[in-house]
């Protein structure tokens, strides 16, 4: 199970990463490397026994639920 604090970390380097405006940026360049990273972490730790594939598919979508909810407008 993923901590609610290592979800929003994993959040808002998914939305720095997807949501960029600007492709060649160096911050969205490290954002997403920190959340493949991070992401890879948390599958090692928590879900070594679920295909990475469907590990990350869940946790995008418990990202985006994440940012829907907490992101102000």
């Amino acid at each position: 199970m993923i901590s609610r604090d290592q979800l929003a970390q994993l959040a808002e380097l998914y939305d720095q990463y997807q949501n960029s405006l600007r492709p060649l940026a160096v911050e969205r360049i490290s954002a997403g490397r920190g959340f493949k990273e991070l992401l890879g972490n948390l599958h090692s730790a928590h879900a070594a026994d679920i295909p990475f594939h469907d590990f990350r598919r869940e946790t995008i979508r418990q990202c985006r639920d994440y940012l829907h909810k907490n992101k102000p407008m």
